[in-house]
């Protein structure tokens, strides 16, 4: 087996199963690592929090196919990732924003994973592995998880990541919009325990920041996003090679734009009659309203869990 699979035995995690209406968690391990171009010296990659459905697709995430005309967009959960992926489409499509609303970003970006962690229709491997070149694929997976492929090929790649306490509050909201039955405080410390999917978060960004030779790889924040989104563009036009004119990228800020983002149906997942109406899945689009949903106590909480996982001063400027 190439994945080592640990039951989770934590008394916190123990107590609410079930209370909090989440899936069936396991930590999974990747045992095959050493094509991994990472800088950290004896790194031995951390177990992941995912569901046993994982069990059922190792064989389809180990031979899924990477090609060098590929466009990957990677992230950590609540991290900027939708708004990133319909920036870098557009960038892409040449600003063809008639098809951008025509289409959902899901048929236009493939969630790669999304079978081995959540029950959806279809399998994501298969749907990815059909869909049209240049392909667009999106992935939460960490390094030690992504097809071996990857690293032979290194297709462009776009990682963003965000402050781990807009993380934290974004991906309760999510969870409650989907299924989450308990509190934020009790989903917070389920957080900081590394019990949510794709956790542990700071390993995450840490080691995406720790690769070598991979040039295919653009990193941003989202908190520079929403500083100056015109200069991340150029950024983005540049890494992809792409130039437009000054009313033209005007018209691409306009698209890209909360509010526009907000009220676009392709990426908002809002469905006439949704019965799923306690949360948004765009929600706010801050970079410091976790200042306003957190009580002093649960900020404390995450900020001592950053010191405590990030030992390391220079990894820590990336949770700042």
């Amino acid at each position: 087996m190439a994945f080592e699979y640990i039951e989770i035995t934590d008394p916190l995690f123990v107590q609410n199963l079930g209370k909090c209406e989440e899936d069936d968690y396991l930590m999974v391990r990747a045992k095959q690592y050493s094509h991994v171009p990472i800088k950290i010296p004896n790194w031995v990659p951390q177990a992941h929090c995912f569901s046993v459905d994982f069990k059922n697709h190792e064989k389809d995430l180990l031979e899924a196919e990477v090609y060098p005309d590929d466009v990957w967009v990677i992230s950590y959960p609540k991290s900027g990732t939708t708004w990133v992926q319909e920036m870098v489409w557009c960038i892409c499509n040449d600003l063809n924003f008639e098809a951008a609303r025509a289409n959902s970003l899901q048929s236009r970006f493939p969630f790669l994973e999304a079978s081995s962690f959540a029950p959806v229709s279809f399998n994501t491997y298969e749907y990815a592995r059909n869909t049209p070149r240049p392909r667009f694929i999106k992935t939460h997976l960490p390094v030690s998880m992504l097809p071996k492929r990857y690293w032979e090929v290194k297709p462009k790649t776009i990682h963003i990541r965000r402050n781990p306490k807009s993380v934290a509050v974004s991906y309760f909201f999510h969870s409650e919009r989907f299924f989450y039955k308990c509190s934020m405080d009790t989903f917070l410390r389920s957080f900081v325990r590394e019990h949510q999917f794709f956790s542990p978060y700071h390993a995450h960004v840490i080691e995406y920041h720790e690769l070598q030779g991979c040039d295919n790889i653009l990193h941003l924040t989202y908190e520079e996003m929403k500083r100056y989104l015109p200069a991340v563009v150029r950024k983005v036009c540049e890494f992809f090679g792409k130039s437009y004119s000054k009313p033209e990228l005007e018209l691409l800020y306009q698209h890209l734009s909360f509010k526009s983002i907000r009220d676009n149906p392709t990426l908002n997942r809002e469905k006439p009659n949704d019965p799923i109406k306690t949360t948004p899945f765009i929600r706010k689009g801050e970079t410091d309203g976790w200042k306003h949903e957190l009580t002093p106590e649960q900020i404390h909480m995450l900020d001592e869990w950053t010191k405590e996982r990030v030992p390391n001063p220079e990894h820590r400027k990336l949770f700042e």
